[in-house]
């Protein structure tokens, strides 16, 4: 799949623990560790000290990763820790910022300042009954679930400050049982391969068990590797060689639905939750295009109407079609317009127009680059109006596609898309056209359901079951809009939280405070009850008891 898909799963997918029969009729605990011993990782579990399964449900703290700040005073208060109980949770993901432990202008100071900060927080865990994972969410070089977070990879330094930080880290709190365990990086997006992520996971987990080797270290698979199409056979996990790894997916799905009306999202309305009329997917691949479609003039053009090849459907592996506007290497600028996509039966006879998009909102349209360069946006000119979509400036393969446009190709069917085109300095071996991507996938195509939601863990219920390891839910989560004009926000994570449950499968949701995701709005104040979700807080205190 190219890389926008990040735009669409980006972001992350949903996973299920499938255990085994004696696993799953188990009782699950929701008790202390051992007084001896600590969490640890056990066959597809996560056991206390006595080798008891503990059920594990929580939260995620934010802490003000986004906005760099070094001591989140205003995100949390003890207060906070005692409401997180009331919720019957038992555990918060606790995102970090690198910042809080040192500057950029004095690498390994760690400062006093933030380690009090820790403290002071594990002893409100302590007092309420609540475990810590730490996460570090911001590494040097860079946060990395929006692709910006290169020069981890690309700068050696980056990565000895991350690798000395956790040791420094572990070795403070190595004896410290209100902490669970480690997350080293959050959703890592190596610039070349997995290998990258491999390499720095083990080294990483080398060191801090030099000074601790009891406590559990959460690794994460990759969420995308940059100029790599598909995830490998291991779904982008790097295998850890340490007897305590937890391995841990996010899932935001279907992204079009968890993350509608966001405009930092570049979304529209994403519909209601559940709904059987909105064509439903998971564990998507690109997988092929109508590559044979004409393309535009160099130079200047004015606008061209372009007509598409007809495409039969010969393949068994195309299961989804949708609009893609390619602007590859083109300098200049490109503008779209007014496009339509057509289906043609067996015989080759007209059907009806799928789709007929006039392109005057940039709802639905993410852009994606080989090389990073260009863009792709909104233009305040147009065919038969005064908007259109662009791209311009890109110096490689690059493209404008839209996921919540999708339709389903019928067998031997024929599908053409055509539309309005305009040119500005397009350079010479250019490729702007107009083009239908097309989808693969092993799950269910169908509507917008549970099943779909269980359907697309199920890749790695496969794997933990192969593998025998445990994995952990360590973010999902449904964007405020989602609880408002009966859009089935409650529904949707009740749905998810039986889907976790039922395979014994810890979880954290995403996110405590914050405007976007959070049981608790108002960034930058401390939560207030009158800037609640109430109803989202209400149903965990019934649905965690």
């Amino acid at each position: 799949m190219n890389i926008q898909n990040i735009f669409l799963k980006t972001l992350l997918l949903l996973f299920l623990c499938a255990s085994c029969k004696k696993q799953v009729n188990e009782e699950v605990k929701d008790s202390p560790v051992a007084t001896n011993d600590f969490m640890h990782a056990k066959g597809k579990l996560i056991v206390d000290g006595s080798g008891n399964p503990i059920d594990l449900k929580g939260i995620a703290f934010g802490n003000e990763v986004w906005s760099d700040n070094a001591l989140p005073e205003t995100h949390h208060t003890e207060e906070d820790f005692a409401r997180v109980k009331s919720m019957n949770m038992n555990v918060i993901r606790f995102y970090l910022n690198y910042k809080t432990f040192e500057n950029d202008n004095a690498p390994y100071q760690y400062k006093q300042a933030g380690w009090a900060w820790i403290d002071k927080n594990i002893a409100w865990a302590k007092k309420h009954g609540i475990y810590l994972i730490l996460n570090i969410h911001v590494p040097q070089g860079g946060f990395q679930s929006q692709g910006n977070g290169d020069a981890l990879w690309n700068v050696a330094e980056n990565q000895n400050r991350l690798t000395a930080l956790w040791k420094a880290i572990a070795q403070r709190y190595k004896e410290e049982k209100q902490i669970i365990g480690f997350g080293l990086v959050n959703e890592p997006i190596p610039t070349s391969s997995k290998q990258q992520w491999q390499q720095l996971a083990q080294r990483t987990t080398n060191e801090i068990r030099l000074v601790d080797t009891k406590h559990i270290i959460f690794i994460e698979r990759c969420i995308a590797v940059k100029g790599v199409s598909q995830e490998d056979a291991d779904l982008n996990f790097p295998i850890i060689n340490d007897k305590n790894i937890v391995y841990e997916f996010h899932t935001y799905d279907p992204f079009i639905y968890t993350h509608q009306l966001f405009t930092w999202a570049g979304l529209g309305d994403g519909g209601k939750y559940p709904d059987e009329s909105i064509i439903s997917y998971s564990n998507g691949n690109w997988y092929t295009a109508t590559f044979a479609n004409p393309t535009m003039r160099t130079g200047n053009t004015d606008w061209t109407y372009i007509e598409g090849i007809k495409y039969k459907i010969t393949d068994a592996k195309i299961k989804i079609g949708l609009p893609a506007l390619v602007g590859a290497n083109v300098s200049g600028k490109v503008y779209f317009d007014d496009l339509t996509i057509k289906e043609f039966d067996e015989k080759g006879d007209y059907i009806r127009d799928i789709f007929s998009l006039s392109l005057d909102d940039f709802d639905g349209w993410g852009y994606w680059s080989e090389n990073n360069t260009g863009k792709g946006e909104m233009a305040m000119t147009g065919r038969s109006n005064n908007k259109s979509l662009s791209i311009e400036r890109a110096t490689s393969d690059c493209n404008l596609s839209n996921y919540t446009k999708v339709f389903i190709p019928k067998p031997n069917y024929s599908y053409q898309i055509n539309g309005w085109v305009k040119g500005e300095n397009i350079a010479s071996g250019a490729t702007c056209r107009l083009r239908i991507d097309f989808i693969t996938t092993n799950s269910p195509v169908s509507g917008r359901n549970k099943d779909i939601l269980e359907s697309s863990l199920k890749k790695y219920v496969d794997w933990s079951n192969t593998k025998n390891l445990p994995i952990y839910m360590g973010e999902f989560g449904v964007g405020v809009p989602c609880f408002a004009n009966d859009k089935g926000g409650l529904k949707w994570v009740n749905d998810m939280i039986d889907i976790a449950r039922a395979y014994k499968m810890p979880f954290t949701y995403h996110v405590y405070h914050e405007d976007n995701f959070g049981l608790y709005y108002g960034y930058g104040t401390l939560p207030n009850p009158a800037l609640a979700n109430q109803p989202l807080i209400d149903f965990f205190k019934t649905k965690l008891q």
